[in-house]
């Protein structure tokens, strides 16, 4: 899939890519199944995408895969289009997000997953990687949640 940075643009200007949220319970009932049925078909229709599965809990841990020419949301437009402005048509990528507060100093991540081409070529493969990226940034987010708990309580022991 090729795209320009004007059409791009264009696309996140006019909302007219495809949005599409999932909510897990909790970590442990997270299934990406439908999220990847859903992506493939779409992508194979030549949609612009942004899904999301939210992780329930005190801090929701979203886990995002967008469309884009970069690796930058598609909600910071006015960014975006300061950047694609002009660019010549170029592949389409698709791009792995999580966002929590433990998750880096940003509060998030993002990794390439593929070019919307290669994943269409080979949708098992790549999905097995974004499943990969998830479930080691889920088991940082808990290690981090662990180390503050355990932190939280070496401190109410030392005040006491």
């Amino acid at each position: 899939m090729l795209l320009s940075g004007n059409d791009l643009i264009e696309k996140v200007t006019n909302d007219t890519f495809v949005h599409q949220t999932w909510t897990a319970a909790d970590q442990a009932t997270i299934v990406l199944d439908t999220m990847f049925t859903f992506v493939q078909k779409h992508l194979a229709a030549g949609d612009l995408l942004s899904v999301e599965t939210l992780v329930s809990g005190d801090e929701p841990i979203h886990l995002a895969l967008e469309t884009n020419l970069m690796n930058l949301p598609i909600r910071y437009a006015n960014q975006l289009g300061k950047i694609v402005i002009n660019d010549p048509e170029a592949e389409v990528n698709l791009y792995m997000y999580v966002e929590h507060p433990l998750v880096t100093h940003s509060g998030m991540r993002i990794e390439l997953a593929a070019s919307v081409a290669a994943y269409l070529d080979d949708p098992d493969s790549v999905n097995a990687k974004i499943s990969e990226f998830y479930n080691r940034e889920l088991q940082m987010i808990n290690k981090a949640v662990l180390a503050a708990a355990e932190m939280a309580a070496a401190d109410d022991d030392a005040a006491k």
